[in-house]
């Protein structure tokens, strides 16, 4: 798979960055505004991500790569949990936050392929 040269790819590549950089800040200790707010930050930490690269995909001319895009989606987000339970010390690794993950992924790609639908 040959990712595009644009600037949503650019745009990915900063968000995937400043993910990694947020995995191992410590964790805030305030309290969420809402119940379950981690898990709304991680659907939309992925949704943003997946999408970013539909669109890099799609104003390159390229056909997105959906098997891909959500196997890298579902190899970061359990690489990402791991990483926090086991090389951080104020965070966890949690089944329902992959899960928020992959649901935040699936989203970003039915709207790709909704937008396609469209064209």
């Amino acid at each position: 798979m040959k990712l595009p040269r644009n600037h949503f790819a650019l745009l990915s590549a900063l968000w995937f960055a400043g993910g990694i950089y947020a995995l191992f800040r410590p964790a805030e200790t305030a309290p969420p505004p809402f119940p379950h707010f981690d898990k709304a930050a991680h659907l939309a930490l992925f949704f943003a991500q997946i999408w970013l690269l539909t669109k890099a995909f799609r104003t390159g001319k390229f056909p997105i790569p959906y098997r891909s895009l959500i196997a890298f989606a579902f190899c970061f987000a359990v690489v990402s949990e791991c990483a926090q339970a086991w090389f951080t010390a104020t965070r966890t690794g949690s089944l329902g936050d992959v899960l928020a993950d992959l649901t935040g992924a699936a989203l970003a790609l039915f709207t790709a392929r909704a937008a396609d639908r469209m064209d």
